[in-house]
C-alpha cells in the first residue's frame, strides 16, 4: 500500500495530516514519524513509505541523506521533501517553492531590502526565494558561526544580529520568541511559526506594518510539496479550508 508521512520532532502542531487528507479526499495514508532520533524516522521512510515531507530539527540531515539533490536543494542545504525514485531518494525542497509564491503574492519587487531571521532549514529556503527574486537578502542569526556559514555558501550580507534594522520584509524563521524583536522594523512580517506565532499582528498593525501568518506559507509549500510527492495535483480549495485562510490569494 503507497503511504506518505512526515518526520521530525515534535509534531503536534503539525496540519500536514490533515492538509494532505484533503488534499486527495484520503486516497492515501498520511502518517506522522516522530521520533527525535533522526535514524529512526529515516529508517521507517525506507521501510514503509512512498515519500515524506520534513520538518525540524531533520531538514538538513535528510538532505545529507538523500541520493538525487535538485537545484534549489543543492543552493540551500536542506530539504524538507524527499520521495523515492528508480534513481534513488530525489531531495525537493517546496518551502523554498512556497515562499517564492508567498513574496510574488504580497507584491514586493527586485530591489526591496528582506531580512531573513535565523539560520537553520527555513532560514536558508527563505534567504534562497528572496534573493532568487531579486531582493536585497541580508541573514541575522544569533549563533553568529551558522550566519557565516550561510554567508559562505550563499554570498549574502550578515546583518548583526542585536542591531535595528528598517526594511522591507523581515521573514522570520526561529522556532520561538526572542527578545526585542521590534528592533526588526519592516512594511511586512512574514512568519514561519503559525502553532504559536511569534509577533503579535494587533502589534504589527498599530505601528503600520502588515503581517503574513505562517499558515500561509505552510499553505503554498503544502501545494507545491504535495504534487512533487504524489505526481497528482492536490485539490486547492480543500487545502485552504484546512489552514483557515483569510485575504490570501488560493
Amino acid at each position: 500500500m503507497v503511504k506518505y508521512g512526515i518526520i521530525g520532532y515534535p509534531l503536534w502542531h503539525s496540519k500536514s495530516p490533515a492538509a494532505f487528507t484533503a488534499a486527495y479526499g484520503g486516497k492515501w495514508a498520511f502518517d506522522r514519524v516522530e521520533n527525535p532520533d533522526f535514524d529512526v524516522c529515516w529508517k521507517r521512510f525506507l521501510d514503509e513509505y512512498a515519500g515524506l515531507t520534513v520538518t525540524n530539527p531533520f531538514k538538513e540531515l535528510a538532505f545529507r541523506h538523500s541520493d538525487v539533490i535538485t537545484p534549489e536543494v543543492e543552493r540551500i542545504r536542506a530539504t524538507n521533501l524527499v520521495v523515492k525514485t528508480p534513481e534513488g531518494i530525489k531531495a525537493y525542497n517546496s518551502d523554498y517553492r512556497g515562499l517564492v509564491q508567498c513574496i510574488g503574492k504580497a507584491g514586493f519587487r527586485k530591489g526591496d531590502t528582506a531580512l531573513i531571521v535565523g539560520c537553520g532549514g527555513a532560514g536558508k529556503a527563505a534567504a534562497a526565494a528572496a534573493s532568487e527574486l531579486g531582493l536585497n537578502t541580508l541573514i541575522t542569526n544569533r549563533t553568529i558561526a551558522k550566519a557565516e556559514a550561510m554567508h559562505e555558501h550563499m554570498g549574502l550580507e550578515i546583518h548583526p544580529f542585536f542591531d535595528p534594522i528598517d526594511c522591507d520584509l523581515v521573514i522570520y524563521t526561529i522556532p520561538g520568541k526572542i527578545d526585542n524583536l521590534e528592533r526588526f522594523h519592516a512594511r511586512t512580517v512574514l512568519e514561519a511559526n503559525y502553532a504559536n506565532p511569534s509577533y503579535d499582528e494587533a502589534l504589527l498593525k498599530k505601528i503600520g506594518a502588515s503581517y503574513i501568518n505562517g499558515k500561509v506559507w505552510h499553505y503554498e509549500q503544502a501545494v507545491a510539496g504535495y504534487e512533487l510527492m504524489t505526481g497528482v495535483a492536490p485539490d486547492r480549495d480543500s487545502v485552504f479550508k484546512v489552514y483557515e485562510l483569510t485575504g490570501w490569494s488560493k
